[in-house]
């Protein structure tokens, strides 16, 4: 196991709100991957990039690091692999892997029925980018906060202007590709799948 990888690994394991490992919780580690992946974040034990696939488009994927200790982590036509082991599309694009209709797997990454957003720092969903699958109580430990202007999303999420959604809210049910106009450019602070009524 090569040493980045592994303290990647463990830095991904600690439990939250331990001050400095916070900071390394998200450091990526190396691999070929890097050279057609962005984004990418360690987040409980997974690696999650955007990565292009062999159409030119960019996929939402993970892959858990545990699995990865001896193989380096590679991009194979969007999807984080290492060695023989394959991680999860994190979109739901109809006609890809992973897409309802379409799972590589059953229930394998977000196309499994579960909600999902990507969010990116500029419009027309470029810059920087992160996915999240669950509730996100503040973006400030992700390094997205108040930095989202535009989000691609399967389902319906709230986002919010403050932490621990507070202060205003919105329900969005659709991507955004420019939030210039919605009052919410760059001032998101938290987000979570909506409630169904």
């Amino acid at each position: 196991m090569s040493i980045l990888l592994g303290a990647a690994i463990a830095a991904a394991m600690m439990a939250p709100g331990q001050g400095a490992a916070d900071v390394q919780q998200r450091v990526a580690p190396r691999g070929s991957y890097a050279q057609s992946c962005s984004g990418a974040y360690v987040n409980q034990g997974r690696l999650y990039a955007d990565c292009r696939d062999l159409r030119g488009q960019l996929r939402g994927t993970s892959i858990e690091l545990a699995r990865c200790s001896s193989a380096e982590i590679a991009n194979r036509d969007g999807l984080l692999v290492c060695g023989a082991v394959r991680g999860s599309y994190e979109d739901s694009r109809p006609g890809y892997p992973g897409a309802p209709g379409r799972p590589d797997r059953p229930g394998d990454g977000w196309g499994g029925g579960r909600s999902s957003i990507i969010v990116y720092e500029d419009s027309d969903y470029r810059g920087r980018s992160m996915s999240f699958s669950n509730e996100v109580w503040n973006l400030d430990r992700t390094g997205m906060n108040d930095r989202i202007s535009s989000m691609r999303l399967r389902g319906r999420w709230e986002v919010c202007t403050d932490a621990n959604f507070r202060g205003s809210c919105r329900v969005v049910s659709g991507d955004e590709r420019n939030l210039a106009s919605t009052g919410f450019n760059d001032r998101i602070s938290s987000l979570r799948p909506a409630r169904r009524w």
